[in-house]
């Protein structure tokens, strides 16, 4: 009887386990997104002990708090040669083995969602980690956003990998890691689950939301978890700031002002990192010791007087935040960080954007508050509630991402009272900056190798493409008193099966005469006659400003090749011509725009 009862009871194997997440079910989808939101959690905390370690290795610093008190004892040689030694050995690793660790990674992400079905190597996830811990913890002036956006989609990407999930599942996953990486990171699970739906997935459905929700609460409740229950180490808001109010409805005049001076100085940071990037292109060394070189430009920094601004900086917002600096080296810090960061990332290193963009608006926003105090005393709350603001305000320009600038200051604060002016400062600057140029600080990466990300993510629309752009200007035409025996001629060498004909006086299109059907069809003895007197009358023509998805249905409609192009509706003067072959011609060449090898592939074999 037990034997029956045993052998009636299955035990699955691990590819029958597998095959059963396949299964495209929200509920296994949300399990699978839990689970990358547990390793997203544990990353988290080994990523922050990582760095630790390797700040250890190179200054003896022991804690974050305590990194610049411990520069600032070490002898002056530690400061310049601790970046240069990082940058050396983190430069070959990147260059020969894991080339999408230089830089700050969350890019990589994003061409991975919208071209590569969310496939990312599983190697991504250690290597980055340990280049970024190193360069970090070296001193080079980057923070821990990216590396655990990339660290923390590498794992969800893996997983649907192994698993064999469709591309959008992979997507989902990617996202949910994303999200726990950085819900796990900086204590902030909704500005997680945002930033993953407004950066890395770009659009919400429910499938991929669901599992991006999870893998963020669950990524936050285990780093929480591990951090107080077994390190012992409570967490709670990031920054630690005074009192937070607003002295009247007049400072909306000076939050807005802050909005539009943390805009222009996000365009000058973000363009400032490319332009250093082309800087170090053009150095005639091997890429693998550039981040050496950006390194040594780091360690000048911090011994002529500014260590402040190496590795991630945390304690010195804080100082900024209680109005511990004066102005004048507040300003020195905003710009001292841009270069450090440039130099940091344009040299090749391997962090994230996101430290360094607190950082900055920590600076700028103290530096704003203390000029608005000195114009009119009295007239705001605080001058360090100016720096909290502006540390959104930078990220939301510098990225296009508000709701993540506004959610994800809001919990490292834990403060209500800083919401609305957030809101107001990361608005105005995302305008501000989106205005000027299209192109973010995540965006830019990819454009610069050619990636269009906004079109990769939404394919090749045909309604976006104007016909006046891909029609044929000059076509082949016949006038109406063109003999039949010329036109047939004509058909033959230019390969067109429908002929448009015009009054060469008018220049208007008054016909088509088909080849062969209408032309061929006529006997020897006629083949002098014009074609005016076998031509049909235009079944249909398309404005110049129409687009070419309406003019494909046009073609299907009409059963035609080639339809003549005029200024606006009514009017018959012949601008040129559309062709189905142009509209091919037209998605190819979109395609190539954004980089979707794949797609053109298949059309072209089709």
């Amino acid at each position: 009887m037990k034997s029956n009862i045993i052998n009636k009871f299955h035990v699955p194997s691990l590819e029958e386990i597998a095959e059963s997440f396949r299964d495209p079910c929200l509920t296994r989808l949300t399990i699978l997104g839990s689970l990358v939101g547990v390793i997203g959690g544990l990353g988290a905390v080994f990523f922050y002990y990582l760095i630790l370690g390797f700040k250890y290795l190179f200054y003896g610093a022991t804690d974050t708090d305590g990194f610049l008190d411990i520069l600032w004892g070490l002898p002056w040689y530690y400061r310049l040669l601790g970046p240069v030694i990082g940058g050396l050995i983190i430069g070959p690793v990147i260059h020969y083995v894991v080339p999408e660790a230089r830089g700050h990674g969350v890019p990589e992400v994003m061409e991975a969602v919208s071209l590569k079905d969310g496939n990312i190597r599983p190697l991504v996830a250690p290597l980055k980690a340990l280049m970024s811990a190193i360069c970090i913890g070296s001193g080079g002036a980057a923070g821990r956003e990216g590396p655990i956006v990339q660290i923390g989609s590498s794992f969800g990407s893996a997983l649907g990998q192994l698993l064999k999930l469709t591309p959008e599942d992979k997507k989902a996953l990617l996202a949910a890691g994303a999200a726990a990486g950085i819900a796990g990171t900086f204590n902030a699970p909704l500005a997680g689950i945002i930033f993953s739906i407004e950066v890395i997935l770009r659009k919400v459905k429910l499938d991929n939301f669901a599992p991006v929700v999870v893998g963020s609460i669950v990524g936050y409740s285990v780093a929480n978890f591990i951090f107080l229950q077994i390190l012992g180490r409570p967490r709670g808001a990031i920054f630690d700031i005074p009192e937070f109010y607003i002295a009247s409805y007049w400072e909306a005049f000076t939050y807005l002002g802050l909005g539009l001076v943390a805009g222009l100085v996000a365009l000058f940071y973000t363009n400032l990192l490319y332009g250093f990037e082309d800087v170090f292109e053009k150095i005639p060394l091997p890429e693998f010791v550039k981040p050496g070189i950006g390194g040594l430009g780091i360690g000048i920094l911090a011994v002529v007087g500014l260590p402040h601004i190496m590795a991630t900086g945390y304690p010195v917002m804080d100082a900024a935040l209680f109005d511990d600096l004066a102005i004048y080296m507040l300003i020195i810090l905003m710009f001292g960080k841009i270069l450090a960061t440039s130099l940091t990332l344009g040299s090749g290193g391997s962090g994230g954007i996101f430290a360094p963009g607190l950082f900055i608006g920590s600076m700028l926003g103290g530096a704003y508050g203390r000029m608005i105090n000195v114009i009119s005393p009295g007239a705001i709350a605080s001058p360090s509630s100016y720096g909290l603001v502006a540390m959104g305000a930078i990220f939301a320009g510098t990225t296009h991402a508000p709701l993540t600038g506004i959610l994800i200051l809001f919990e490292m604060t834990m403060d209500l009272n800083v919401f609305i002016p957030l809101i107001f400062a990361c608005i105005v600057s995302t305008v501000v900056t989106s205005h000027v140029q299209k192109k973010n600080i995540y965006t830019t990466k990819l454009l610069r190798r050619g990636v269009d990300i906004d079109k990769a993510q939404g394919g090749v629309e045909l309604e976006n493409l104007r016909v006046k752009d891909h029609m044929t200007t000059d076509p082949f035409t016949v006038d109406i008193n063109t003999s039949v025996n010329k036109a047939r001629q004509l058909a033959k060498e230019y390969d067109y099966t429908n002929l448009p004909v015009v009054n060469e006086k008018t220049g208007e299109v008054v016909g088509v005469v088909s080849y062969p059907k209408k032309v061929e069809a006529v006997s020897e003895g006629y083949k002098h006659l014009s074609v005016r007197s076998m031509m049909e009358p235009v079944p249909v023509t398309i404005t110049e400003n129409n687009n070419l998805l309406n003019a494909l249905k046009l073609m299907i409609e009409k059963d035609v090749n080639l339809i003549p192009v005029v200024p606006e509706k009514g009017k018959k003067k012949l601008l040129g011509v559309l062709t189905r072959t142009d509209v091919i011609n037209a998605y190819k060449e979109e395609s190539e725009d954004v980089g979707d090898v794949d797609s053109l592939k298949e059309l072209s074999d089709s």
